[in-house]
């Protein structure tokens, strides 16, 4: 399995293309990043299968459609998430129009078998959105984590659809991975769940995640 990765501006995003030796991918948040996505697939030579969301934020959804439009891969989210892509969608932060994306097919949690070498299950992460999703690659100890676990931080729960105790159950169950799980967020650099448990653990004496277990 090989990754291609990118931090978008504006928001720093990240936009991720997994692909397997046959060179079929997934590509995980176009976010605002549609266009190098775009070309790194034409350049890599590769056929992309899915567009996985990992919620339904505008600045993680937004270039959905241009993807879909450009490579005819199918678009995937979480069906609590799934509203997020049209007009009911809570108000954005983003001032720009965010393009509509009608998704193809929607997950719970568990196995999902978009590639055949490309084997990942959706780890349903609440917290941030209703519908929040980690994907995780067991074999390769990698974890896309989107908006739930970050570099030295976690993500936001006082959002339209957030809570804090959702927050805290599901940072407990990433938390849980093996220690040398590289975790690629939806913000900013990689990191290790080993890395990532001091911060929690400050965050929990803090009283920031007073209710987590780690």
């Amino acid at each position: 399995m090989r990754i291609l990765e990118w931090r978008v501006p504006p928001y720093d995003n990240g936009t991720y293309i997994v692909f397997d030796d046959r060179r079929d991918a997934l590509a995980i948040d176009p976010s605002m990043g549609e266009r190098v996505l775009i070309d790194a697939v034409k350049e890599q030579g590769l056929h992309l299968v899915e567009i996985l969301n990992t919620h339904g934020h505008p600045d993680h959804i937004y270039g959905n459609a241009a993807v879909k439009e450009a490579t005819r891969a199918r678009l995937a989210i979480h069906r609590l998430d799934e509203y997020r892509l049209g007009p009911k969608r809570p108000p954005a932060s983003i001032s720009l129009p965010i393009p509509p994306s009608e998704a193809d097919d929607l997950f719970d949690e568990g196995p999902l078998n978009y590639v055949a070498d490309l084997v990942l299950t959706a780890l349903h992460t609440p917290g941030h959105t209703e519908g929040s999703t980690c994907f995780y690659f067991e074999r390769e100890s990698v974890l896309f984590s989107g908006d739930v676990l970050f570099r030295g931080n976690t993500g936001r729960w006082d959002l339209p659809g957030g809570d804090r105790e959702q927050m805290e159950r599901s940072l407990e169950r990433v938390i849980g991975l093996p220690p040398n799980t590289k975790v690629y967020p939806g913000h900013g650099a990689s990191t290790t769940i080993a890395a990532e448990l001091p911060n929690l653990r400050r965050m929990r004496e803090q009283g920031v995640l007073p209710g987590i277990r780690v």
